[in-house]
């Protein structure tokens, strides 16, 4: 451990968005934030005495501060993190402190700046307070060979001076950003086996939405080993999830595939499953209250998801569509993929519908009419399997504890 690590007793959280909104709204938003910090701690089994919200920030007191410094910047809604000293705010304590910390981390022969923040009644200004300690670090430290470069220092001392503590610290830990979860609405989402729609869903969840991920089993269409793979994803998303459980619905959609195969023309196959996933995902929202849709689509990265296709299958339905994804290349979402720590479950055994005309060498539609589009659905009564698949679809609650338990 390193000698500095001993040194701090407190965790400082900065948010962003939220302290824009109405004071009603922000009440709300910091309420639910400091909930998921509480959640994710108590989760992870950290020990801490208190969350504590303040203007502008939440105050983490603990005894293992680098660490909860990491596990709190992974939660949705934070823009950073710092293991920090609180201590009085007096100046001269201030710049003894901040001594003892510089002479602890700064090496021999480097570059430091002094950063500080205060509160508009604090006695003196920022700039005063980084001029008299950074001379007190420059005097102390004299002897190292440190010298100080206010433009790309190899060290930073921070001070934020509030009206009663201030607090003192090292080191920004770059947070995951966004809004506080549960803070929107319900959301009802698409998820294969593969890359895109993970991490699709992971992005409206990271803006505050209410996850209920929804799986079509392809039955006989696909490898058993998507069942694997779900059970996996689900495991990352969960982690994601600073609320006791997140719900999961499964639906049956071989006897859909089965009728497109046998009747429809292989063209448009992959546009009707398509539009017969969104119909059914759009029934599963009316009956657990959602209010969008979310998949993982791409424009353009595969047949049918050319702005054509899109704009066939998507007609009809009446809630909205979400894809986060729609400008990103793959590159960008694998990259993202990784970030999240769904790219090595998601990458295994890339799952293919074994009805898709591209793995025959058949050709496949990438602008298909809406008129006929429209005439095959009614054509091939899809719409009534679509409502058998959903009533017997299976719901359950995806909690921590069992989350190696669940049955897929």
């Amino acid at each position: 451990m390193d000698e500095s690590e001993t040194f701090f007793n407190t965790v400082l959280v900065r948010y962003g968005e939220v302290t824009l909104k109405s004071n009603v709204v922000r009440r709300r938003l910091e309420k639910s934030l400091v909930d998921s910090i509480k959640y994710v701690l108590e989760r992870e089994g950290i020990e801490f005495s208190d969350v504590t919200l303040i203007p502008g920030r939440i105050i983490i007191k603990t005894r293992e501060a680098f660490r909860v410094a990491d596990v709190v910047s992974k939660v949705f809604g934070v823009v950073s993190t710092s293991p920090c000293l609180e201590i009085g705010n007096k100046i001269e304590i201030i710049r003894k402190v901040a001594v003892n910390l510089a002479r602890s981390t700064i090496k021999n022969n480097s570059t430091f700046a002094v950063r500080a923040r205060r509160v508009k009644v604090y006695p003196i200004t920022s700039k005063e307070i980084e001029k008299v300690v950074g001379a007190d670090i420059l005097e102390e430290l004299r002897d190292r060979g440190v010298r100080v470069n206010l433009d790309n220092p190899d060290h930073t001392i921070y001070i934020e001076a509030r009206t009663s503590k201030a607090y003192i610290y090292n080191t920004i830990i770059r947070g995951i950003g966004g809004m506080p979860a549960g803070s929107e609405g319900k959301i009802v989402a698409l998820i294969s086996g593969g890359i895109d729609s993970p991490v699709a869903l992971w992005l409206l969840m990271r803006r505050g939405c209410k996850p209920v991920i929804l799986h079509l089993n392809l039955g006989t269409y696909a490898s058993q080993k998507v069942k694997e793979k779900i059970r996996g994803i689900l495991g990352v998303l969960k982690r994601w999830y600073p609320r006791p459980s997140i719900t999961y619905v499964e639906a049956d959609y071989e006897s859909i595939l089965k009728r497109i195969s046998q009747r429809a023309p292989t063209r448009y196959t992959c546009v009707l499953c398509k539009r017969g996933m969104l119909k059914v995902a759009e029934e599963v929202a009316r009956r657990v209250g959602g209010e969008a849709i979310v998949t993982g689509e791409s424009l353009g990265q595969v047949a049918s998801q050319t702005l054509s296709n899109i704009f066939s299958i998507n007609y009809g339905i009446k809630y909205p569509i979400l894809r986060p994804l729609i400008a990103m290349d793959k590159e960008e979402i694998i990259t993202l993929s990784r970030r999240i720590g769904l790219y090595e479950i998601s990458s295994k055994q890339a799952v293919h519908c074994k009805l898709s005309p591209k793995l025959r060498g058949l050709p496949v539609t990438t602008r298909a009419s809406l008129e006929v589009l429209n005439n095959l659905w009614e054509k091939l009564e899809l719409e009534g399997l679509v409502k058998k698949a959903v009533e017997k679809m299976e719901v359950k609650e995806i909690f921590d504890s069992n989350i190696r338990e669940i049955a897929v």
